[in-house]
């Protein structure tokens, strides 16, 4: 699902003594519910999502979130970030995100932690 070796952790992730600059992209990454929302929905698709789509799944979850934030928070902030991370394909011209292709690693370990924790199914 996503691919943070060390090689394509972010640089502000760079080892600072003997710390896993993986484990701190993937800290990171799940540190945002909005961003594990993504992940937990996408996992449940089987393709890929329209942007408007996914906006509402996620505000669904969220009680205090409005579609149209939620969406612009997405566009704009989120799926970048998991973008550049390796988690989702985002193409803003047809506004599809899907969960790329990866071997397994740490995000997927955590998210399912997560996902337990946060009684999602």
């Amino acid at each position: 699902m996503m691919n943070v070796d060390t090689s394509d952790a972010p640089d502000e992730y760079a080892s600072e003594g003997g710390i896993s600059p993986t484990l701190d992209a993937t800290l990171d990454l799940l540190s945002d519910r909005r961003r594990r929302y993504v992940l937990y929905t996408l996992r449940r698709h089987s393709s890929a999502m329209a942007l408007d789509e996914l906006a509402e799944a996620v505000a669904s979850r969220d009680d205090d979130a409005e579609t149209d934030h939620v969406r612009t928070a997405l566009y704009h902030s989120h799926l970048p970030r998991m973008e550049n991370a390796g988690v989702v394909s985002f193409d803003p011209d047809s506004e599809l995100v899907r969960l790329t292709d990866g071997d397994s690693s740490p995000v997927e370990e955590y998210l399912d932690l997560a996902a337990e924790a946060e009684n999602v199914a």
